[in-house]
């Protein structure tokens, strides 16, 4: 098995729980991990590249919403068996603490 990751990703997606969070895209961190049976490489631009295709529509209130959406769409897109994703929301609690969620799915 081969194992791409690509790490400190990031974008901008509407995302939250309060309805101020929602007035404006918000930036998010991904850390991606893709496992596949070959080696395949996907260069850090194409994962931006997709991964905002993929987060344009999206209306999530939960990150962990967002991450399964996005891990489903790895799995079915891509050439790979397991997917590991990362998603910090920067600022979401000030500077007190870092805010995420961390997932990992097979086919």
């Amino acid at each position: 098995m081969h194992t791409e990751s690509y790490t400190g990703i990031e974008l901008h997606a509407l995302i939250g729980v309060f309805e101020w969070e929602r007035e404006a895209l918000r930036p998010l961190v991904f850390d991606i991990h893709l496992t596949a049976p070959v080696s395949f490489q996907l260069s850090r631009s194409e994962i931006a590249v997709q991964l905002t295709a993929w987060l344009k529509p999206c209306r999530y209130r939960l990150l962990e919403a967002l991450a399964e959406h996005l891990a489903q769409c790895m799995l079915r897109e891509w050439p790979c068996s397991r997917v590991v994703i990362g998603i910090e929301k920067p600022g979401a609690l000030g500077d007190l603490a870092r805010v995420g969620v961390r997932i990992a799915r097979s086919v």
